[in-house]
């Protein structure tokens, strides 16, 4: 099979510039759905904000929905819409009914805060050169709203080069249920187990040192 696409963040993986299929001349790309930066060797998260002078529910889920981030980099901010719409469902909205008067100005000003996602440039690359030491560390907390995990790779060379970069992240938003926090916090370290499983395999990191973190006296008796 033929090659016809190349796109890479190094000059002499590059195609010929000559050829007509040359892709190192474009600034940015795609990679499994999200934006990538060659020259930079970045990912972005691209998102498209339509102010308007009301909105419905249905409107609030469209725009989560939109925000593709299939590795979690953006969880903190789709957290805080979600919890937004659940809100919107402990008042018994239906799907085409405006919002509140005095929910609308909190979702305009989320809106506008949205935009700025667009400028944020996240390193591709988690490892420093040459490593010798590689350590994962993986975060859990939550809280009356909602619970997460965070998973981050450190890593240090000989050199005494350390970097220190966010694999991926995971949140949920608390059930309509009431639960209790030492519950919620069990919840997180769950999820943070779960995903810390994952990381290690997809990222073939079986030698690296583990390092699970959480401030629940409950979760970790």
């Amino acid at each position: 099979m033929e090659l016809h696409k190349l796109c890479a963040n190094h000059e002499k993986l590059s195609p010929d510039p000559e050829q007509n299929y040359n892709f190192a001349t474009l600034t940015e790309t795609k990679t499994l759905g999200v934006s990538w930066k060659p020259n930079l060797d970045c990912f972005l998260i691209k998102v498209k904000v339509c102010l308007d002078s009301s909105y419905t529910k249905r409107d609030v889920l469209s725009t989560i929905a939109k925000i593709f981030d299939p590795v979690g980099l953006m969880a903190p901010v789709i957290s805080k819409a979600k919890i937004f719409l659940q809100r919107l469902w402990r008042s018994k909205l239906e799907w085409n009914d405006l919002l509140p008067a005095e929910e609308y100005p909190e979702w305009q000003q989320f809106l506008e805060s949205l935009e700025n996602i667009n400028n944020i440039e996240i390193p591709r690359r988690i490892l420093v050169a040459f490593p010798e030491v590689i350590e994962i560390h993986g975060f859990a907390d939550a809280s009356e709203w909602c619970y997460g995990a965070a998973v981050y790779c450190k890593s240090k060379n000989l050199k005494s080069e350390t970097l220190v970069r966010l694999i991926t992240s995971k949140s949920r938003v608390a059930p309509i249920k009431s639960l209790t926090i030492p519950r919620l916090e069990l919840c997180a370290a769950v999820l943070l187990a779960k995903l810390v499983k994952r990381v290690v395999a997809a990222l073939q990191l079986e030698t690296a040192e583990l390092y699970l973190w959480s401030d629940s006296m409950i979760v970790l008796a």
